[in-house]
């Protein structure tokens, strides 16, 4: 897990530093914020599942891109993804420090400013699990250790505060070949951020 989150800041710090390069020659300073939300999360391209719900928290950083209404945002996460088995009190759990890298475009407006935004992701296998009232059963040999997909999401920036909807959606198999040969995880978020 630790080799996971240094890769995670060192990807986040490498985004960071090109971001403020390009924004420092156009004297437009980056935006830093943290933000957290409730995601609910189930396997896509695979039976026998339902959706779960967990967290994210992490941090971003937004560098808008001058004379354009257009920035990226770079974000570092954990998120918690997995399903609930059908008919049975069993949960997967799959939790990951994530790693997106977004492009937002925003409309000038008074007061509220919406966005719609997407982008790449990459996710870093911290844990994961197959639990019930019994007990627990690792998964780690069966589960990737990294995971990469999109995200496409809307929100709205009002004063400090920015809220958004996205949906997460998994290409590459969760699983290994010997386990799951097509289960990608999939979730929608709903996030509450503050500004600094």
């Amino acid at each position: 897990m630790r080799r996971h989150l240094q890769f995670g800041i060192l990807l986040l710090a490498l985004v960071t530093t090109l971001g403020m390069s390009t924004n420092t020659k156009a004297q437009v300073l980056p935006e830093f914020g943290v933000k957290g939300g409730l995601n609910y999360a189930t396997f896509n391209d695979t039976e026998n599942v339902e959706y779960k719900s967990g967290f994210l928290i992490g941090g971003y950083a937004k560098f808008d891109i001058p004379m354009s209404p257009m920035s990226v945002q770079p974000e570092i996460l954990y998120a918690q993804y997995g399903a609930k088995a059908e008919d049975s009190d069993a949960e997967f759990k799959v939790n990951y420090i994530q790693v997106p890298v977004l492009l937002k475009f925003g409309f000038a407006t008074p007061g509220a400013r919406p966005n719609v935004y997407f982008g790449p992701y990459v996710n870093f296998n911290v844990d994961s699990k197959i639990e019930n009232d019994t007990g627990a059963l690792n998964l780690e040999d069966n589960t990737k250790d990294t995971a990469y997909g999109v995200i496409v999401g809307a929100g709205v920036d009002v004063s400090k505060l920015r809220l958004g909807l996205r949906y997460t959606a998994g290409l590459t198999n969760l699983a290994e070949d010997d386990f799951n040969d097509s289960a990608k995880n999939g979730a929608i978020a709903l996030t509450v951020g503050i500004a600094f």
